[in-house]
């Protein structure tokens, strides 16, 4: 029970990296000795020292007690990246307890960082809210069980099932949700490192994709345009944040990089691939209604945001329709929000 409660705590250190750290998982690491935290830390930013690093260092130079648990929320790393390896650094700190969350996906790791640490004569437990810190890093334990990123959909709908009013007036947003739900989504814009469009929604909508209302980095910005009808001023294509762009052929696109795909079936999963060549470990795909549905199709999707807004508008385009029952629903202002979750379940904490 007093390791489950100081997993929790390292559960909550490893959520301030949200969105700093991919493409490394979030950690959270909490040292403590009769009960009181001696130290804590959490990895702050990718290729900066690990969670490890920084509790140790927070508890300073002196010996390590002999009795004080290390917690840590992922199995410590073993090999050498971009810094070096955390067993090698509990092991010369003099650290003889270590509580780890769950195990590293990672072929570097993957069991080795425990039986290095056991070989070293320290005292391992493992799985302590295994299934709450695999929630936490599911977009990098996707990416590297899965070999594909982290697929989240996005869609808002009026009250009556539609995510446009048809006839449309004009080009721009049909305002659905309420502002709460906008700060919202730029918030989940914020945790992601690429956001997807099709064609038709940039051609309709005309959207920024990047991050506003809430502090934080702008996702990579993807744009499906197998048939090239996007506008070259649209504001994807403009140089404030990076996009690349899917199409059979190339385009007049200044700083936009180009990937030319076939012309013939389903791009999803050679995009999907590309991306995961990239080290992307996650995607927020904001429709439109053709795209989220062959997403849907094909099972290439992890998690759905449905926001309901007030709106009717007898007509238009219908919005997706998930074969289950939302997982978890919740007010967003005056919006209903809906939450799906297709494999990974999530933790108790689950929504925001």
């Amino acid at each position: 029970m007093e390791h489950t409660h100081w997993m929790h705590r390292c559960l909550q250190l490893a959520r301030k990296g949200a969105g700093h750290v991919a493409p490394n998982p979030m950690v959270g690491a909490v040292l403590v000795q009769g009960g009181r935290i001696l130290s804590e830390g959490w990895h702050r930013e990718h290729g900066g020292p690990h969670a490890e690093v920084h509790c140790l260092n927070a508890l300073g130079s002196g010996p390590v007690p002999a009795d004080a648990v290390l917690h840590v929320s992922l199995e410590p790393c073993s090999h050498t990246g971009l810094t070096p390896p955390c067993t090698e650094l509990l092991i010369a700190r003099g650290v003889r307890n270590v509580v780890v969350g769950c195990t590293d996906p990672d072929p570097r790791v993957a069991g080795r960082g425990i039986a290095r640490l056991c070989e070293a004569g320290i005292t391992v437990i493992t799985d302590v809210l295994r299934d709450e810190c695999r929630w936490l890093n599911r977009r990098f334990i996707t990416s590297l069980e899965q070999q594909r990123p982290y697929v989240v959909l996005k869609w808002a709908r009026s009250s009556d099932g539609f995510l446009d009013r048809r006839p449309r007036e004009g080009r721009g947003v049909q305002r659905i949700s309420s502002f709460a739900s906008d700060v919202l989504v730029h918030r989940w814009r914020s945790e992601e490192q690429a956001i997807m469009v099709g064609s038709r929604t940039v051609v309709n909508d005309d959207p920024r994709l990047d991050v506003r209302l809430v502090a934080g980095r702008s996702p990579l910005r993807v744009v499906l345009d197998r048939t090239g009808i996007t506008p070259v001023r649209s504001n994807v294509y403009d140089d404030s944040t990076p996009t690349m762009l899917f199409t059979g052929s190339k385009r007049e696109l200044p700083g936009t990089e180009q990937v030319l795909i076939s012309g013939d079936g389903d791009p999803l999963e050679m995009l999907l691939a590309e991306l995961h060549h990239r080290k992307i470990r996650s995607l927020l795909v904001e429709g439109g209604g053709e795209l989220l549905g062959h997403f849907i199709a094909q099972g290439l999707w992890d998690e759905a945001r449905e926001i309901v807004g007030r709106p009717l508008f007898l007509q238009g385009t219908p919005a997706p329709r998930m074969d289950r029952q939302p997982l978890r629903s919740f007010h967003s202002g005056v919006d209903r929000i809906h939450l799906y979750a297709r494999t990974l379940q999530p933790e108790p904490a689950w929504p925001w």
